[in-house]
């Protein structure tokens, strides 16, 4: 039995190092990028609000474009896809139990702003939107300081309309 028990061991543990062995040379799906850089490759730009600080870009799996900055003392977080999708999508890696909603416009897109309370008393919230002509996936999110005010005002300014003038 105590060899049974051994054996057994040995085998778990040798799963359990290939396992992280595999887990170690997995390619990181986010990339440090510049905002020439997404402009290039993925073909979309971001608005940057005024009084925006500390302004990074990532590109998230090759086909996502993100940027985060400080915006009027809160962290923000804004993401693009060029999808082709026709159905709204939550693209903002934000999950929350959302406990209020609004639909605001966003450009002449619909777009859902969400927002909460989180674990250390602070209004988080996501404003998210689909532009369907080109099918661009959109969202915004705050850390810090949501509201539907705040994350209107915040989605307006990152919008840059693919298609011309709203």
């Amino acid at each position: 039995m105590i060899k049974k028990l051994f054996a057994l061991s040995l085998v778990l543990i040798s799963i359990c190092a290939c396992h992280k062995k595999q887990a170690a040379g997995m390619p990181n799906p986010l990339r440090p990028s510049s905002a020439i850089e997404i402009e290039q490759t993925i073909g979309i730009r971001f608005g940057v609000p005024q009084d925006t600080t500390d302004v990074r870009y990532t590109i998230i799996a090759g086909k996502t474009a993100q940027m985060d900055f400080n915006w009027h003392g809160a962290e923000c977080t804004a993401r693009i896809e060029p999808c082709g999708d026709i159905k709204l999508r939550d693209i903002s890696g934000f999950y929350y139990e959302w406990k209020n909603k609004k639909v605001v416009r966003v450009g002449y897109n619909k777009a859902f702003v969400q927002w909460t309370e989180d674990e250390k008393g602070n209004m988080v919230g996501i404003c998210i939107w689909h532009d369907a002509a080109p099918g661009i996936m959109y969202s915004v999110s705050m850390k810090q300081l949501a509201s539907p005010e705040t994350l209107s005002e915040l989605s307006n300014a990152i919008y840059i309309p693919m298609q011309g003038e709203n």
